[in-house]
């Protein structure tokens, strides 16, 4: 009886983790193809830089829509973490206990952004400055580095969110799962708009395939530690998240601020006088996200 029983267990887990295996390398493929999709209007969104008007064009409300993404994901997914994530670690004595830290961080990184931008204009001369194109013709250059803290920070987030969802131990009826559903349909939604950001920037594809397989692979690796983690751990069934490191907590708040400054000072200006369909997209990708948050934390609720 006792061994029915365990071989019942072991078949059980079997098939947790091979559920796990298929999702995760689902997601990592989706989200690769996602992130590229861009790729193939890259060649018009660049020759149209410079050429904004009032008349909506699907280029221009994606963007838009991009923008309200980003916003949600820079200000209420992110930043607020690093500051819990702070809190937890100034309590555990691992960061000084100062006012407002996590908020520094993320002002850190909109600032050091901002900084490495104007470093950039200067040394490419006068007439040749951001969004313009000189009476001689030469292009920007490309600009992907405003995105790169970003992919850097929501690659280690997305990697705590493989971790903890390889460490779970529920079946697929549970709730955790639907929760991961929502959080893979957030991927999706962020790795398009990324591609869209590198794709308008004039990042070379190279770079577009680089950052999407980064972001899209990091989430199966972290299922996969997860997953170790909870084989040879003997209490795995007493699940607890994993504690925050001062890494990724500095580099999730620096890619916070530099996404503020992605959407601040270059999608929103860039359509600030294109009219309110591009206001309704910014504030249509912004709810889209906020629905979504709210779906997670009710099924994580429930």
């Amino acid at each position: 009886m006792d061994s029915s029983v365990a071989m019942n267990s072991i078949s059980t887990t079997d098939r947790i983790a091979a559920a796990k295996a298929s999702v995760s390398l689902l997601l990592c493929l989706c989200s690769f193809a996602t992130g590229l999709s861009p790729i193939k209007f890259a060649h018009g969104w660049r020759a149209s830089r410079a050429r904004i008007s009032r008349k909506p064009t699907i280029a221009s409300v994606l963007l838009c829509f991009g923008g309200g993404v980003l916003l949600f994901t820079a200000l209420i997914r992110m930043q607020p973490d690093v500051r819990r994530s702070v809190h937890v670690l100034q309590v555990a004595g691992r960061l000084p206990d100062t006012d407002h830290l996590g908020d520094l961080v993320f002002c850190a990184g909109l600032f050091a952004v901002f900084v490495i931008d104007e470093v950039v204009n200067l040394t490419r001369g006068p007439g040749r400055r951001t969004g313009t194109i000189a009476a001689t013709g030469v292009r920007p250059s490309p600009k992907s580095f405003r995105v790169l803290f970003a992919v850097v920070a929501l690659s280690f987030q997305e990697a705590f969110v493989g971790l903890s969802f390889g460490m779970e131990t529920a079946g697929p009826d549970d709730g955790v799962w639907y929760a991961y559903a929502t959080a893979s349909a957030t991927k999706l939604i962020v790795a398009f708009c990324l591609g869209m950001e590198l794709a308008w920037s004039g990042a070379r594809n190279s770079a577009i395939v680089a950052c999407s397989a980064v972001f899209a692979t990091v989430t199966p690796v972290g299922v996969a530690i997860g997953m170790a983690l909870s084989q040879c751990c003997d209490n795995a069934a007493a699940y607890k998240p994993p504690s925050p490191g001062i890494l990724h907590v500095i580099s999730q708040g620096l890619g916070a601020g530099s996404l503020a400054f992605v959407v601040f000072l270059e999608v929103f200006p860039r359509h600030k006088h294109a009219g309110f369909t591009h206001l309704l997209s910014a504030i249509v990708g912004f709810y889209v996200m906020l629905c979504l948050q709210f779906a997670t934390d009710y099924q994580q609720s429930a």
